[in-house]
C-alpha cells in the first residue's frame, strides 16, 4: 500500500469518527430535552392589571345638532298681481299683520265699490217689499225674493273685499323678515313667494339620538346646549319622536333654548347634552377596550384563579376621564397591557401597575 492511499484512509477514518461523535451527542441531548417538553408549557407570564369598581354614574345623552327658528314660513301671495311696494327691510323684526308685499289693486277696488252699490240697491228693494207686504199691498213671496237678492249682494261685497285684501301680503305672526323673495315690479301668481319670515323666540335645537338612547328621554327634561362659539345655554326638551328615521334609524328630538337677552342665530352647530338618570356602571380607560374574535367589544379580566376571561361590555357614556361601561361585576381585575396577546383560559401572574401583586 503506497503512502497516498494510507493518507486517504486516515482522513476518512477521522471524518467517520467526527460524525459518529456528533450523532452520539445529539442522542444524549434529545433524551434530556424530551422529559422537559413532556413536563408542560413554560412558566406562567406576568400580566399588568388594574382594579375597577362599579359605581353610580349619572348618564348623559349627547347629540350633535343645529339651532333653528321655532317657526319658519315662506309667505306667499293669495292672488295674482304686480308688486308695487316692499316696505320692510330684510332682517327687520315685524309684528303680526305687518305689510310685507303690496300688489297693484287694479280693478279690485272698483269691484268692491260696484258690489257695495248693488248691495245698497238690493237693500232699498228689500225695504220696499217688506213695507208693502206689511200693508198687504204685495205678496209675501216678493219680500222673500228681495231678501235673497240682498243676501246675494252682501256675499258679493264680502268676496270683493277678500280679493282686495289678498293684494296685501302680511306677516302671519311676530318674527324676523329674514329674506325678501319678491321685488317691486315682479308679477306674482297665486302661491308665488313674497319673503321668508322666521320666529326666533324661542330658538330651538334639532338633533337625532340613537335607538338605545331615545327610550331614556321624554319631553320636559332639563338639558344644556353648547354652541360652536363656546356659549352654553340651559334648555328644555320639548319633543321626542317615537318613530325612527328609515334611513338612519335615529330619533329626532327638539330642545328649547333659554337665551334671555342673548342673540342666537339659526343654523349654528350645537351639542345637546341631556341628563338621563343614574345607572350603575364602571369607569375604565379606553385603552383597556378590545375586540373578541367575533368582533364583540369587551375587556380581558383576570378571574380569582388567575385565568384570563373575555368579558363583553357596553359603553354607555364617554367622558374625558374614560369610558363608562356596563357588563362587569361589582369589582373586577382587568388586564391593562397586552390584551391582544392573551386568550381565554390562559393562566397569568397578575401584577398591579405599581408593581405589587393585587
Amino acid at each position: 500500500m503506497n503512502r497516498s492511499v494510507m493518507i486517504a484512509a486516515a482522513v476518512l477514518a477521522v471524518i467517520v469518527a467526527y460524525f459518529g461523535a456528533r450523532s452520539l451527542l445529539r442522542g444524549s441531548l434529545g433524551s434530556e430535552i424530551a422529559p422537559a417538553e413532556a413536563a408542560g408549557p413554560a412558566a406562567t407570564a406576568d400580566a399588568i392589571v388594574v382594579t375597577a369598581e362599579r359605581q353610580v354614574h349619572q348618564l348623559h345623552v349627547g347629540a350633535k345638532g343645529r339651532t333653528a327658528p321655532d317657526k319658519s314660513v315662506t309667505v306667499k301671495s293669495g292672488t295674482a298681481g304686480t308688486v308695487i311696494s316692499t316696505p320692510v327691510r330684510e332682517g327687520t323684526f315685524v309684528t303680526q299683520g305687518t305689510l310685507l308685499c303690496g300688489l297693484d289693486v287694479e280693478a279690485r277696488s272698483a269691484r268692491v265699490k260696484e258690489a257695495e252699490a248693488n248691495r245698497n240697491a238690493a237693500k232699498v228693494d228689500f225695504d220696499a217689499a217688506a213695507s208693502l207686504a206689511a200693508k198687504g199691498l204685495a205678496p209675501a213671496n216678493r219680500e222673500a225674493a228681495a231678501r235673497a237678492g240682498l243676501d246675494a249682494s252682501e256675499a258679493a261685497v264680502n268676496s270683493a273685499r277678500v280679493e282686495l285684501g289678498r293684494t296685501q301680503i302680511r306677516a302671519p305672526f311676530d318674527g324676523v323678515f329674514e329674506r325678501r323673495l319678491a321685488e317691486a315690479g315682479d308679477y306674482l301668481s297665486p302661491g308665488s313667494p313674497c319673503g321668508l319670515l322666521v320666529d326666533l323666540n324661542p330658538v330651538i335645537v334639532t338633533a337625532e339620538v340613537a335607538e338605545a338612547e331615545a327610550s331614556l328621554l321624554k319631553p320636559g327634561m332639563a338639558s344644556s346646549v353648547l354652541l360652536a362659539d363656546g356659549r352654553t345655554f340651559p334648555a328644555r326638551l320639548r319633543y321626542v319622536a317615537r318613530t325612527a328615521s328609515n334611513q338612519t334609524r335615529t330619533f329626532p328630538v327638539e330642545a328649547e333654548l333659554e337665551t334671555g337677552e342673548a342673540t342666537v342665530a339659526a343654523g349654528v352647530t350645537a351639542t345637546l347634552t341631556i341628563p338621563a338618570g343614574d345607572v350603575e356602571a364602571t369607569l375604565i380607560a379606553r385603552s383597556l377596550l378590545t375586540l373578541s374574535d367575533a368582533g364583540q367589544l369587551g375587556v380581558l379580566q383576570v378571574l380569582p384563579d388567575d385565568t384570563v376571561s373575555f368579558a363583553p361590555i357596553r359603553v354607555i357614556d364617554e367622558t374625558p376621564e374614560g369610558a363608562w361601561v356596563t357588563g362587569l361585576p361589582a369589582q373586577s381585575t382587568l388586564v391593562a397591557i397586552g390584551q391582544d396577546y392573551l386568550n381565554d383560559g390562559v393562566t397569568v401572574r397578575p401584577v398591579a401597575q405599581g408593581g405589587a401583586r393585587p
